[in-house]
């Protein structure tokens, strides 16, 4: 089977066991009483209450095909860390079937085991805080710990930004828990978090693609399947919502991968480019800009970051005069937009200082109007 027939499979894969695990999720939400009540905050939008569970059927859709590729794997290969007597690393070059063309390296496994190994550990916490409201310094620790020990422990998660290692480390963490809260804070309307997730992350896995990192392409696929099963149950009319556990897990996975992808542009000969080097955050850009904005209002008030309201960009595309719907498309469409520039930028590299240029002078003008509207409306 060619890559142009499996890669999409994978994603159908993902998205038919992420569709059929969401009514019996949602029954066993129902049941044991893991549900979100529109009474329990002023910031809370929808009208009754609505069982979690989404994230559960999206970590299955992932889960699940990638338990089954890597019991392929270790039944092409059974030995999968020796060559001969010798023990070979985690993070070894050596490549898993050296006589396949495009054959992923034992490292490149490695670490898209290790980000989806955090993930995991990120959706957990996630879940437990749906379950059982945690506070928001619990929380926050919790995602340092995951991440600083993803960024110190795996290659390819610390990008060599200073040369110094603490401070590349800080850097990494500081982005990891960034991206991981942005998600979360981004799933306040049906379908936004989930649907802009796959977005980005399709984008990301197309670039992981292009750049030989095949274990990312394909955990980037799962993601996004995993993430479309769930939204036909989550948009445009939601019957169960994915929560932390859901949020949590997009956010995570997310951030690990575009590091992933920086990392492997630097390793090959788009790495003489810096614009080209981080052309995987442009993917981004969206949930960065509500987190970056949101956040500032929230400060500017005196309200600390993680106190919920209803201030985030689709909330104020509504008050514009659109619909719920029509802000979420409008969001999906911005997405849509910046992640397919950094991909065309990927492709034509002498497009990339322009497509980088563009996507910042953009998200400067629209913040530069964002900020006046809410300067009217305050």
């Amino acid at each position: 089977m060619t890559m142009t027939f499996l890669f999409p499979l994978l994603a159908i894969v993902a998205l038919v066991i992420s569709s059929f695990s969401v009514p019996l999720v949602r029954r066993l939400a129902l049941r044991l009483g893991l549900v979100d009540d529109p009474e329990a905050g002023t910031y809370k939008t929808h009208a009754q209450v609505t069982p979690y569970g989404g994230g559960i059927s999206i970590v299955l859709g992932v889960l699940l095909p990638s338990v089954g590729a890597l019991w392929w794997i270790l039944e092409v290969r059974p030995y999968l860390l020796w060559e001969g007597d010798q023990f070979l690393s985690p993070w070894s070059q050596e490549t898993l079937f050296p006589l396949a063309p495009l054959s992923p390296t034992i490292l490149q496994l490695s670490q898209t085991v290790a980000l989806l190994l955090a993930a995991l550990a990120v959706f957990a916490l996630g879940l437990a805080d749906d379950w059982r409201r945690l506070s928001a310094g619990v929380r926050l620790a919790i995602q340092v710990g995951i991440a600083g020990v993803l960024a110190w422990s795996v290659p390819g998660f610390r990008p060599a930004l200073t040369g110094f290692s603490g401070v590349d480390m800080t850097i990494a963490v500081i982005w990891l828990v960034s991206l991981t809260n942005a998600f979360n804070f981004l799933d306040n309307m049906n379908g936004l978090s989930a649907g802009v997730g796959a977005i980005a992350i399709a984008a990301l896995a197309s670039m992981a693609l292009a750049s030989a990192h095949l274990p990312g392409a394909v955990l980037g696929l799962l993601v996004v399947g995993g993430a479309g099963g769930f939204l036909l149950y989550n948009f445009p009319r939601a019957s169960i919502f994915m929560g932390d556990a859901g949020g949590l897990f997009l956010g995570f996975s997310s951030g690990g991968l575009a590091l992933l992808v920086c990392d492997r542009l630097g390793e090959v000969s788009w790495g003489d480019d810096v614009f080209v080097t981080v052309l995987p955050l442009l993917c981004l850009s969206v949930p960065i800009y509500d987190l970056i904005s949101v956040v500032s209002l929230r400060l500017r008030r005196r309200l600390p970051p993680w106190h919920g309201d209803t201030n985030h960009i689709s909330h104020r595309l509504v008050r514009q005069g659109l619909g719920r719907v029509d802000a979420v498309l409008v969001i999906f469409a911005g997405t849509a937009v910046t992640a397919a520039a950094g991909v065309v930028a990927l492709i034509h590299p002498t497009w990339a200082p322009v497509s980088v240029s563009a996507v910042l002078i953009g998200m400067i003008c629209v913040a530069a109007v964002d900020m006046r509207q809410i300067s009217q409306d305050a």
